[in-house]
């Protein structure tokens, strides 16, 4: 009887989509947010000062047409207090570095476009057509600027609740039926919105997702499923300068299978993808997410242990030395390995750890099967 392969990988449930377009997983979102904030507060900044620019061609002509006024009186400062507004969003944008800060700047902005709206209005004795192009402006501005879908849904909609309910009745002349067909073709304009920001969401959510997946095949070996050779020179790199920099304890096992040629010969090559297949399997079931295991090539595989010891190191090695043991029944003496462990020492760089590690795995192969050397 041959050994039993490991099943294919559980489908990754990262990427998957809710019904508003964004990651249902929380860390994903999160990921993709931080990838593209530096884009999304661009546009924020520069939608902000476009805005403030526009009421501010609105408060020059209030002035050219109506100071002295008692109107003017009360919505100058309306409108001048937005664009003092717009402006500090512009360069608060600008500095942010978190996209929850982000979030929080885009909808205060979207709610400081609505209410100056309303409350502007509301000092107007009478309202033409203009004001009802004026509230469908205010909406493609809301769905402009980058902010999470829902949030930008709930101010859009109580925007135009409000609008129906107050300002809207100061329109002279309005009639029953046109006051129905403004409903609905705003209601027409609330589902494009809608629909184009979701579809572009998702769009984008899912060209991430690709991205990533792209990213994860290049760094993974394609028999075994974990990490391949340059992954784990990359996190070494990267390893062993954090651990040079702050003194914490980096440890490195190289283990291979013993008498995996005798393996392939004897069972042959199908039987031999199959142990290194369980074999992978197993360790990862031992090591911890934040270690770093790989394919080093042939049967030879290596982990990377950051914030270990020596000793803990040993451990975790002992633990997968009793792992494999049974994994293919079709061997006559089951399945071992050696094991070559070593530390980072001061001044130790990328080659001579991984030579320190190889030292020792030879002279475990050399002191018989399935024996520890570190």
């Amino acid at each position: 009887m041959g050994c039993q392969g490991v099943g294919s990988m559980d489908k990754d449930d990262r990427y998957r989509l809710s019904l508003l377009g964004e990651f249902k997983d929380r860390t994903t979102e999160a990921d993709f947010l931080a990838e593209n904030l530096g884009r999304s507060k661009t546009i924020t900044a520069y939608l902000a000062l476009i805005c403030g620019s526009i009421f501010a061609l609105f408060l020059a002509n209030s002035y050219l047409t109506e100071r002295g006024t008692l109107v003017f009186f009360r919505i100058a400062p309306l409108r001048l207090g937005l664009i003092i507004f717009s402006v500090l969003v512009f360069l608060a944008a600008r500095a942010i570095t978190k996209h929850t800060h982000l979030i929080l700047v885009a909808t205060a902005y979207q709610v400081a476009l609505a209410l100056t709206y309303l409350l502007t209005l509301k000092h107007y004795d009478s309202l033409n057509f203009f004001s009802i192009l004026g509230l469908n402006v205010i909406i493609l501005g809301i769905y402009l600027m980058p902010n999470k879908i829902a949030l930008s849904q709930v101010v859009s909609l109580v925007f135009s609740v409000l609008f129906f309910i107050s300002p809207i009745r100061k329109m002279n002349g309005l009639q029953a039926h046109e006051f129905r067909r403004i409903i609905a073709y705003h209601a027409i304009l609330l589902a494009y919105c809608n629909v184009s920001c979701l579809w572009a969401g998702r769009s984008a959510r899912q060209r991430f997702a690709a991205n990533m997946e792209l990213l994860q095949l290049s760094a993974r070996d394609p028999l075994t499923g974990i990490y391949n050779r340059k992954k784990f020179d990359d996190s070494l790199d990267e390893c062993i300068d954090s651990a040079r920099r702050s003194g914490d304890p980096l440890s490195l096992v190289i283990f291979d299978v013993d008498d995996f040629k005798t393996i392939n010969d004897q069972l042959g090559h199908l039987v031999g993808d199959n142990v290194l297949r369980v074999l992978a399997a197993a360790v990862r079931n031992v090591v911890r997410d934040t270690d770093i295991f790989a394919r080093w090539g042939g049967d030879e595989f290596v982990i990377l242990l950051p914030n270990t010891d020596l000793a803990e190191a040993e451990r975790v090695v002992d633990r997968i030395r009793k792992s494999v043991k049974d994994l293919c029944p079709a061997a006559p003496d089951g399945i071992t390995c050696s094991f070559g462990v070593a530390r980072y020492e001061a001044g130790d760089s990328k080659e001579s750890l991984v030579r320190k590690a190889d030292d020792r795995l030879l002279q475990a192969k050399m002191g018989g099967k399935g024996r520890i050397v570190s």
